[in-house]
């Protein structure tokens, strides 16, 4: 079949791995001979691609390095074409989306295995490529603010509405977490690079403010919760801005895993001990994406596609899901 992978080393034979020695995007390579893959235990199921996404920083991901060989993409749509015999909840012929585990992906080939854990039933009401630009960040942003940060729903008798801040609200995830908030009912500052850019877009969104990098030093320590995706120097401002006593600090950008300490030892966090700060990967679930699922029949989300590319053109299309300014959704991968 054919099928993307990275290529296991360097021109000069240094092996690819993270952290410190990350593929390239150069090291991305199409090949025709790849053998299809086999079910080989319950709760898989092999699925025939016809849509998978970018991932803007998908080559900075640990899980993908040895032992494994690196297989890209991880948001799916697709065909069932295989389950195992044990199997009770999918059959042949089951149109499906979701989002294989980070430490397995492949899902830029013709086939792949995903399980029954990572899949749901795609509405016929999304396309392909909707489908397939949802899972992935929507399933990050679910993840975020209601499995890690542990908002509730503003109306429930334990929580009334919550000062929210999304950084990168823009971007991939940061949409659904804009959407999302909202839907819960609490109120959501948005920020972003360039208001001038994005903030239409964001108000359109619902966000009820929307604001720059820059800004948030101004903003004083007024926020429940503040989840981040952007890192480096925007996640160190948002220490600023969580409250002091009882504020949550959430982050899931790829390069900050250690942020919490790192941010401890050289000060940034100083005087925030009361804030409770947390790293995430999202993890595939079947929970959030039933929530999602119920997000799409009520039409409050679709996926938003940017743009659609061949599997012969995902090199180029990794370099250009890094270019600022290109745009708001994913770009979709195009299966043969």
């Amino acid at each position: 079949m054919k099928a993307a992978r990275v290529r296991a080393t360097s021109p000069e034979g240094t092996p690819y791995g993270f952290p410190g020695n990350p593929a390239p995007s150069s090291a991305i390579e199409i090949h025709n001979d790849i053998p299809k893959p086999q079910i080989s235990k319950p709760g898989e199921l092999l699925i025939q691609v016809k849509a998978s996404t970018v991932f803007r920083d998908n080559l900075e991901w640990n899980e993908l390095y040895p032992p494994n060989h690196a297989q890209l993409g991880n948001d799916f749509a697709g065909v069932v074409v295989a389950v195992h015999e044990s199997e009770q909840d999918f059959g042949i012929g089951d149109h499906v989306y979701g989002m294989a585990h980070a430490n397995r992906g492949g899902t830029w080939a013709e086939y792949a295995i995903v399980t029954s854990e990572e899949a749901i039933r795609k509405p016929a009401s999304l396309s392909w490529e909707e489908a397939a630009a949802l899972p992935g960040s929507a399933l990050t942003a679910d993840q975020a603010l209601f499995m890690h940060a542990g908002l509730a729903p503003a109306t429930t008798p334990q929580q009334g509405p919550k000062r929210v801040l999304i950084t990168g609200a823009s971007g991939g995830v940061g949409m659904y977490l804009v959407q999302f908030a909202l839907a819960a009912g609490h109120h959501v500052v948005a920020a972003t690079s360039s208001r001038a850019r994005n903030g239409a877009f964001l108000r359109s969104l619902g966000a009820h403010a929307v604001v720059e990098y820059e800004d948030l030093a101004t903003l004083g320590e007024e926020f429940d919760l503040v989840v981040d995706g952007v890192g480096f120097a925007v996640l160190e401002r948002c220490w600023g801005v969580v409250k002091r006593e009882g504020g949550t600090l959430v982050c899931f950008d790829a390069c900050s895993w250690g942020y919490i300490q790192e941010h401890a030892s050289n000060g940034v966090s100083k005087g925030k001990e009361g804030v409770r700060a947390l790293y995430f990967i999202a993890e595939p679930s079947r929970e959030s994406m039933k929530r999602i699922a119920g997000h799409v029949a009520k039409g409050n989300v679709r996926g938003h596609v940017l743009k659609t590319v061949g599997l012969d053109d995902v090199r180029e299309a990794y370099e250009e899901a890094h270019v600022r300014g290109m745009g708001h959704g994913k770009i979709v991968v195009l299966m043969p």
